[in-house]
């Protein structure tokens, strides 16, 4: 079995956050405030992540322009420089709109793209099929799948993602759903990783509180919001790296760890939080923690956890 594909999604790789500037007090036409994202990368970059996923749904993809979307994704790829794998977000629920956006990602670079299922519109599974098999034959890019039920209440089943995996450019999966033990699709993620053991194909968590789990379990690695976080990033790796290693009970003990970062990187909506740790505005119809119900309070909580917790945070206020 080859796995020269799948092999780069293997390790810790971060749901990138688009920062932004305030220079639109509405919060609908702000510029990227590319010197932020370039601090941001290099932080993880000295952490030692795997990988990066610009314009992922932590990277505001809802809501930046075609363009943006474009420029962060190799303005990520040139400040990178090959020193961690890219996989760009390319997700849409309109086929056609996620084919062209795959092709022109792959006019910049060969990257892996991130295709989530149709949010909204909620295809059948035979349309969900088609959909991947879709991108992938139209544009022969290395496709990963995206599993978010909780988003686009629409979920792949084995059977699917089984077949899916046995074309030669889908190389993985991010499976952001509970696969704990005693968790709701836990049987599912397991049949996933033993159905396509025998393809070019790895499985990554999509749930942050699950990177030594799905280790354990067989799987590859993960993509993670919380890992925007230098101080969190760091210990990812070293739970990784424990799990791969065989120290389950250290990996178990590292993730526990963390449990403080994810918490708070989703005590609201994702990448609500974000926009704290890396005191940026969000576009519409995103906003500001302290503008939510109860915000004030999980402000505070969020300033004190980057004063005691992440310290490299800080520079952000200055």
């Amino acid at each position: 079995m080859s796995t020269s594909l799948s092999n780069a999604l293997h390790g810790v790789h971060t749901a990138l956050f688009t920062p932004l500037l305030s220079d639109d007090s509405k919060n609908l036409n702000n510029s990227i405030d590319y010197i932020k994202l370039e601090q941001m990368i290099e932080a993880l970059i000295k952490k030692g992540v795997h990988g990066m996923v610009p314009v992922g749904t932590t990277g505001q993809s809802a809501t930046l322009s075609h363009q943006q979307h474009l420029d962060v994704v190799k303005f990520t790829l040139e400040k990178v420089a090959g020193r961690a794998q890219i996989i760009a977000g390319a997700g849409s629920n309109c086929t056609r709109e996620s084919v062209e956006m795959i092709k022109k990602i792959q006019a910049i670079a060969d990257v892996p793209v991130l295709c989530v299922t149709g949010y909204y519109n909620n295809p059948t599974p035979n349309g969900i099929f088609n959909h991947f098999k879709t991108l992938a034959d139209e544009t022969g890019a290395k496709i990963v799948l995206y599993n978010v039920p909780s988003r686009t209440n629409n979920y792949m089943t084995p059977e699917i993602i089984i077949e899916l995996a046995k074309i030669p450019n889908i190389i993985g999966l991010k499976q952001a759903v509970d696969f704990q033990e005693g968790g709701e699709h836990r049987a599912d993620t397991l049949t996933i990783i033993a159905g396509t053991r025998d393809e070019d194909f790895a499985v990554l968590s999509g749930e942050d509180d699950s990177l030594a789990e799905m280790i354990k379990i067989g799987g590859s690695g993960i993509i993670s919001a919380t890992a925007n976080i230098p101080e969190a990033a760091e210990i990812f790796i070293s739970t990784y790296q424990s799990a791969t290693s065989g120290d389950l009970v250290t990996a178990a003990t590292q993730q526990a760890s963390l449990a403080d970062f994810v918490s708070a990187a989703f005590s609201r909506k994702n990448p609500i939080p974000m926009g704290t740790f890396f005191n940026s505005p969000l576009y519409q119809p995103l906003c500001k923690v302290e503008d939510t119900e109860g915000g004030a309070k999980l402000e505070a909580h969020l300033q004190e956890l980057i004063k005691q917790s992440a310290p490299s945070l800080l520079k952000y206020y200055k």
